[in-house]
């Protein structure tokens, strides 16, 4: 799969991690296009557990079925701090109408940025580390930043 080459670079990044968490990492998950969904990004097409490389925070499964939105970020940023989830207000509470699920991905910052850890969150869980929301002016959805510190612990990223 090609990717628009219009796309801004961070928009291309994360589609592409999402391309490769569904291809390589979660099979049972897949894509939704924005067209479809605006909200999530890909539905679980069976049973989903845990695994090693793939911790669940607070739940044992995901049933065929469940919405899940994809973030990623990188390890660091240039100026040395943790990379940050932003999660869109919008998109946040419809998740928790509909009991959806975050799998949130650290990733190297390469062209392609290769997931180094993974986790899937309840939007609930997920719910508890949002302090506040940062007004985009009316362009967007306000929005949250979440440091990859407050869903992972470095020894997981660190390995």
């Amino acid at each position: 799969m090609s990717l628009d080459a219009s796309l801004a670079p961070n928009k291309k990044a994360g589609i592409g991690v999402e391309i490769a968490i569904t291809t390589d990492h979660v099979p049972a998950l897949q894509l939704v296009p924005d067209e479809v969904a605006e909200h999530y990004d890909a539905v679980a097409t069976t049973l989903v557990t845990p695994t090693a490389d793939i911790p669940f925070v607070a739940l044992c499964l995901l049933e065929r079925g469940t919405q899940v939105e994809i973030k990623s970020t990188i390890v660091t940023y240039a100026d040395g701090r943790r990379g940050r989830f932003k999660i869109r207000r919008s998109q946040h509470e419809t998740l928790l109408v509909i009991a959806g699920v975050y799998c949130f991905a650290v990733c190297r910052d390469l062209p392609d940025r290769p997931p180094v850890a993974l986790k899937v969150v309840p939007a609930t869980t997920v719910d508890e580390v949002i302090h506040s929301w940062i007004d985009s002016s009316g362009t967007r959805s306000d929005y949250a930043q979440v440091s990859w510190g407050s869903v992972f612990d470095a020894t997981e990223v660190d390995r």
